[in-house]
């Protein structure tokens, strides 16, 4: 019986982080609303989501450990509704949509942070939206910290 021991060269938590940062600059660097954009963040949610296993396969702690922190529940939700189509209501409580917020102005026309140009956005239950590269900044963030720590 064959086993399975990571994936191509992926084989621990710091080379998935090198994933990450890769799906992170592709939807950084992509048109915003394009459909680029859309495929790095699917592939950014589901590896951020798969870090905390690889985590806790390669050193110590719980895997509700490895997913506590403040943004763990929103990939789990985002992540899970990507694979998944829908996901558990009982389990996922945080996001309510992800949309794809149209350009209000020509994209190369105007200064990106002067006008709207178009963005992928989460919209959450209590009604707030996040720009979806600001959750991916901040989830990227915590990951570089905590996979850089003495213990991993």
């Amino acid at each position: 019986m064959s086993q399975l021991d990571g994936f191509f060269s992926l084989r621990t938590p710091r080379e998935l982080l090198e994933k990450l940062e890769h799906d992170f600059e592709r939807l950084r660097s992509a048109g915003a609303t394009t459909q680029a954009a859309q495929y790095a963040a699917f592939d950014f949610f589901v590896s951020a989501e798969h870090l905390p296993d690889w985590v806790k396969a390669a050193s110590s702690g719980t895997l509700s450990q490895n997913r506590s922190y403040a943004d763990g529940a929103l990939v789990s939700h985002v992540a899970n509704g990507a694979k998944h189509f829908c996901v558990d209501a009982n389990r996922h409580v945080e996001a309510r949509e992800t949309m794809v917020v149209p350009e209000a102005f020509q994209a190369n026309a105007f200064q990106n942070d002067a006008f709207q140009t178009g963005q992928l956005v989460i919209e959450m239950e209590d009604g707030a939206v996040v720009a979806v590269l600001d959750v991916a900044r901040r989830v990227l963030s915590h990951w570089q910290v905590a996979l850089n720590a003495p213990d991993h």
